[in-house]
């Protein structure tokens, strides 16, 4: 332990330190790191143009999908987007006074690039009955001639298409205005130069910031997601019970990129005996520089409003609120040198210590293309409850507080405190396989056990209410290797074997824990082996997606002799089936599966114990019909 926080003083004295691959702990999630996320991806390119074939500069190319991606056409009209994984995508082009494109489906395979062109018509050029463009009636004013008819090829060569001759086209002007003052297009074009296109990429495609504001919904090109849910939960030994009633979700997700990145907003909400809801937002940049930063707030909230035992148990004042603020920046110094530095501050109402930070700085040094050593230093604070207030990591529906709980001892909440060290080496070999080896150290003071199955006062067993407690402090270093996949295959998937030396310095309260749940209670020094194994794919030919996560480990606790299976073990399994009528006008329909007894966020850092002194937990269902559009 000494050792420990000497090396953890020098490492902030030095600061340079830095993280670019997922923080090593015995406990991996189904997350590919971000070497391997460099390899090979799709792009989308292709050429905006108006009605009459001319190129459009500034035009805003959106495409939603498995990566959001977003591009701005140069003055020959040309776009590019990179760094997209295999998938379907939704494109759009929007430009200021222009009829925004209908959305396309775009499929992405990899390589080579996919070629789309897109054509833009001017909000008040006139549309023939059958779809296609007519041209433009000539604007006369009183004594001026009508124009010869010349041929359509040198009209299209002859013809300005600058901004400034475009407004004076569509200038208003009365048959009874004196044609003495009348200046043609074609003169004024040639006394004065056209301006030059904006610096700013919003300048072209919202027509200036005046205009930006009022602009900025209708042609933004939002995407969004809608999820009506029904949520339920089982304890082991219980699924037909009946004891714990479904409960109706409603969530949404709003989207839109802008300008070197893209915004996104969520919220959640649900009502019953308690009540709660979310509201989050957070924006990410695109990886087209040196720095690939992000950052975002989130508030969720839960409120008691009945006089049940559970309701009484879990909280004196009624209600619950949890704020974060969070930001993160990876900083690529030089191709083979990269910083990444990231910091979490959350505040919790119901702690004594409402103000928790988390921080953490790494390295990334790739003497080799294919090869990545990686060095880290952080430390995590996590409060009683926090799984139930905090934005999860993994992809998936953020559902609101739905869970009570309470100190199992009566006393004030603790909060547990990791600090972590770990050093890694990954190679990549041919793109299609990733090996990674990681030395990892961990400090965890009062490290929190998480208890189902306990009678609450003046009622049953319940699996919407947990109780916490405070099992001590622990040093833990081990090893771990991990075999995972390339993400561009369609069939993803990886294998996490760790082993870790533990060795308890302090107890907690033994006393109560050894009472409810005498298996939570560890030995002084143990070795805890683990392996973790996620599969992940996408079936094209049925619009279905699977992923399944399964953990096994020799220190996860095994309930009563009834439910004990032979390898205490947790998972978690979720379907994606689009409906087959789908997708209907732009949108796409999504029917959700999901089953799991995992309690933490399988992608989340920290303790070796987070997961595994879970006692009891229950097995949680979710189902309902997604919308996105």
């Amino acid at each position: 332990m000494g050792r420990l926080s000497r090396v953890l003083a020098a490492a902030a004295a030095v600061g340079t330190l830095h993280v670019t691959a997922p923080e090593v702990c015995a406990q991996q999630g189904p997350h590919f790191s971000g070497v391997q996320a460099r390899l090979a991806l799709g792009s989308i390119q292709g050429i905006v143009s108006d009605e009459r074939g001319g190129p459009l500069a500034g035009a805003m190319v959106s495409a939603l999908g498995a990566r959001n991606g977003m591009a701005v056409t140069d003055v020959h009209g040309r776009f590019q987007i990179d760094s997209l994984p295999s998938g379907v995508y939704i494109v759009r082009v929007h430009l200021a006074g222009f009829a925004s494109t209908r959305r396309d489906y775009v499929r992405v395979a990899g390589s080579p690039a996919v070629l789309e062109a897109f054509h833009l018509r001017r909000v008040d050029a006139p549309a023939s009955t059958s779809g296609d463009v007519v041209p433009a009636r000539p604007i006369l004013t009183a004594g001026v001639d009508l124009p010869q008819v010349e041929n359509a090829a040198a009209a299209a060569d002859d013809h300005p298409h600058g901004e400034t001759a475009w407004r004076m086209r569509h200038v208003k002007r009365s048959v009874l205005k004196d044609s003495g003052g009348v200046v043609s297009i074609a003169d004024a074009a040639a006394d004065q130069p056209l301006p030059e296109a904006p610096s700013s990429i919003f300048g072209r495609a919202f027509d200036g910031a005046a205009s930006m504001a009022s602009s900025i919904f209708a042609d933004l090109p939002l995407s969004g997601e809608v999820n009506l849910l029904t949520t339920s939960a089982f304890m082991p030994g219980q699924m037909f019970s009946g004891d714990f009633l479904p409960r109706g979700v409603a969530y949404v997700t709003l989207g839109a990129p802008v300008a070197g990145g893209e915004w996104q907003a969520r919220a959640s909400l649900t009502q019953s005996d308690l009540s709660s809801w979310i509201v989050a937002g957070s924006f990410s940049s695109h990886h087209s520089s040196n720095h690939d930063y992000g950052f975002g707030v989130s508030y969720s909230t839960q409120q008691y409003q009945s006089d049940k035992p559970v309701a009484l148990a879990a909280a004196a004042d009624n209600s619950r609120s949890v704020g974060e603020i969070y930001g993160s920046d990876h900083w690529t110094v030089l191709p083979a040198l990269a910083l990444d530095y990231s910091a979490r501050y959350a505040r919790h109402d119901y702690l004594r210590e409402r103000s928790l930070l988390s921080p953490r700085v790494g390295i990334t040094i790739s003497p080799l293309s294919s090869t990545h050593v990686t060095a880290s230093v952080s430390q995590h604070m996590l409060a009683p409850g926090a799984e139930e207030f905090l934005a999860p990591a993994t992809v998936g529906p953020w559902l609101p507080p739905e869970r009570t709980f309470a100190p199992l001892a009566g006393e004030a909440f603790q909060v547990e405190r990791t600090r972590m060290i770990d050093v890694g080496v990954e190679h990549e070999f041919d793109d299609d396989l990733v090996v990674s080896v990681r030395r990892f150290q961990q400090n965890v003071d009062d490290q929190l056990v998480t208890l189902f199955g306990i009678p609450v006062a003046g009622g049953p067993q319940s699996p919407g209410h947990y109780y916490v407690a405070n099992a001590g402090s622990v040093d833990a270093d081990g090893w771990a290797i991990r075999f995972s996949s390339a993400p561009t295959q369609r069939v993803r998937g990886s294998v996490d074997y760790s082993v870790t030396r533990a060795h308890w310095v302090s107890r907690g309260d033994m006393a109560s824990i050894s009472v409810w749940a005498p298996e939570a209670i560890r030995p002084q020094t143990e070795d805890v082996h683990g392996v973790t194994t996620s599969l992940e794919t996408e079936i094209p030919e049925t619009s279905t997606r699977v992923f399944f996560l399964y953990r096994v480990n020799t220190s996860l606790p095994g309930g009563n002799e009834s439910t004990r299976s032979s390898a205490d073990a947790r998972f978690g399994l979720q379907v994606n089936q689009a409906l087959p009528f789908m997708p209907f006008g732009s949108t796409r329909w999504e029917v959700l599966v999901g089953v799991r007894n995992l309690f933490r966020d399988p992608a989340d850092t920290g303790s070796i114990y987070d997961e595994l002194l879970v006692v009891r937990p229950p097995k949680r269902v979710v189902g309902g019909v997604l919308v996105k559009f």
